[in-house]
């Protein structure tokens, strides 16, 4: 049974393993699947086009074959405009569960191996989700078959899941803190980007994903999400020229900023974090300005006085 809101879309075509093109209320609409990270089909991505991806994507068609009615799932229980509007990865595409008749599609993929349990975004939203995710990712590695066995399905090791698991495990433990935090004064990034664009000029808390830094003008620094679709920032004023500056630079480098290059991690970093400050518009673009360390925190400020 579905935890939240459904609706019933037609398979246009699988793009990838864990991406199918449907016709979505007369829109076409590519659906990023959640809990999902297939190896690579085709070029153009950070991830290595490889043999295994290419069966991933030969699965995904099976599965979803052209003219099918598929159920997709959104990560929340809002009516559908709303979930429309708010569960849409960095790209712009609806974030969904997908189930045909009574075949869960992400339990699927796991448990045949042509996926890990993906959780960089965090876990599955449903405990019950969470725990079979988990279960056929356990049942996979010990039947060393799939992405577990890269000699077998891929010739080379092509991409190091030891260390990507890892990462994506720490940034799951983050966004679980943040979840469990909710609260009406606590906004995300990504999911209360609309709210964020309406707060222009109050003082606010943003969970956010700390993606990447670089110089705006001599002195200062932007530090972005990685969103195109939620293009939310933070702006850092003199930080080339002030020892507060500097010390935020350390603070994001050491702590917070992770690096990738859809391989292996070689900067395994918490990468999310709560900011604290008045909202600003910035080239349409809201972004908070912070000047001092005190503003990212690795926790609401509320539970932190507690």
């Amino acid at each position: 049974m579905p935890f939240g809101t459904t609706t019933t879309v037609e398979v246009i075509e699988a793009v990838d393993g864990d991406t199918v093109k449907v016709d979505l209320q007369g829109e076409r609409e590519n659906l990023r699947i959640l809990a999902l990270d297939t190896e690579e089909s085709s070029g153009g991505g950070g991830k290595p086009v490889t043999p295994w991806g290419k069966q991933a994507k030969e699965e995904a068609k099976s599965f979803f074959p052209e003219g099918e009615s598929i159920t997709v799932e959104f990560p929340g229980d809002e009516e559908l405009d709303d979930c429309l509007k708010r569960y849409r990865d960095n790209y712009g595409r609806p974030l969904v569960y997908v189930h045909k008749n009574d075949t869960d599609f992400q339990e699927h993929m796991i448990r045949a191996g042509y996926s890990p349990y993906f959780t960089k975004y965090g876990y599955a939203h449903f405990e019950e989700y969470h725990r079979r995710y988990r279960d056929a990712e356990r049942e996979a590695q010990a039947e060393h078959i799939g992405v577990w066995n890269q000699l077998a399905v891929n010739g080379a090791v092509m991409r190091d899941y030891s260390s990507m698991c890892a990462w994506w495990e720490l940034r799951a433990e983050v966004i679980q803190g943040f979840r469990r935090a909710s609260h009406p004064s606590l906004f995300d990034s990504r999911l209360d980007y609309e709210k964020i664009t309406s707060r222009i000029g109050e003082e606010v808390v943003v969970f956010t994903e700390l993606n990447d830094y670089w110089r705006a003008g001599a002195e200062h620094v932007v530090v972005g999400i990685g969103s195109q679709a939620q293009p939310f920032q933070l702006f850092l004023p003199n930080v080339r020229t002030t020892e507060a500056g500097q010390r935020l630079l350390s603070l994001l480098d050491t702590r917070y900023v992770a690096e990738d290059d859809g391989v292996t991690v070689t900067k395994p970093h918490r990468s999310y974090a709560y900011v604290q400050g008045e909202l600003k518009l910035y080239e349409e673009k809201p972004e908070i300005v912070v000047t001092a360390i005190d503003q990212i925190t690795d926790e609401p400020p509320s539970a932190r006085s507690e």
